[in-house]
Parts: C-alpha cells; structure tokens; sequence
C-alpha cells in the first residue's frame, strides 16, 4: 500500500516540474523573442534582416527555448488529457505577464492583473473538476 502513495506522488510531482519546466521555456522564448526583437531595431524586411535575425542571441534563446517547451509538451501529453493539458497551457499568459514586468520593467495595468486572477480562477477550476 505504501508504494501505490508513493508511485502517487512521483507521477504528481513529476507532473508539476513538467509543468514549470512548460511555463518557464514558454515565457523565457516570448520574453527572449521581444528583446531580440528590440535588438534588430527598425529594419526593414530583407535579407540583411533576416541574416541579423540569424545570429541575433535572443532570437537564438527564444529558439533554444521553443524546442525544449516542445520536448517538454509531449512528455505533458502522455501524462495528461488535451482537454485538461490545453488550458492549463495558458499559465504561460501569467508567467510572461510576471517575466515582463519583473524582468523587463513593463508596467502591468489593474486590468491586467485581474486577468491573472480569472486566469489562475479557471485553471483552479479544471483542475478541481479533474479524475485522479
């Protein structure tokens, strides 16, 4: 009996760093894909551009980012339903709301935060409704 609670817990816990793991490779790649894009400036569309998009570090992080969400996101999938895993996707909205404001000093509005709050009302719902 014991080793059932304890098989419980791993798979439980495994899940949740899957999921930060999701969240913190999603929001690093938006957060990384506005300063490289910051970086690249006012250029117009051209291959001069797209050479500078090429090397540009943020860029390069937000790619290295988007692959590990991916590997991250199929490895969530066998563990979880689509109708459930969706959703809960959208914790990323929070962590690149928090990533902006913490790390890029973007003002956040009341109205934003609010949306956090419905955000994180929701997923508490879908999460309340789940079978374990």
């Amino acid at each position: 009996m014991v080793r059932k609670n304890t098989d419980w817990l791993h798979q439980r816990l495994g899940t949740v760093v899957l999921w930060a793991l999701l969240i913190g490779f999603e929001s690093a790649g938006q957060i990384a894909t506005k300063v490289g894009g910051d970086q690249l400036g006012q250029m117009d569309f051209s291959l001069q551009w797209l050479m500078a998009v090429a090397v540009n570090p943020g860029v390069l992080l937000a790619i290295a980012c988007y692959v590990c969400a991916f590997f991250v996101w199929m490895l969530i999938l066998r563990r979880s339903s689509l109708s459930l895993a969706f959703p809960l996707s959208s914790l990323v909205f929070v962590g690149v709301l928090l990533g902006s404001w913490l790390g890029l000093g973007e003002q956040i509005s009341v109205l934003h935060w609010v949306g956090v709050a419905v955000i994180m009302g929701g997923i508490a719902l879908l999460a309340e409704g789940e079978e374990t």
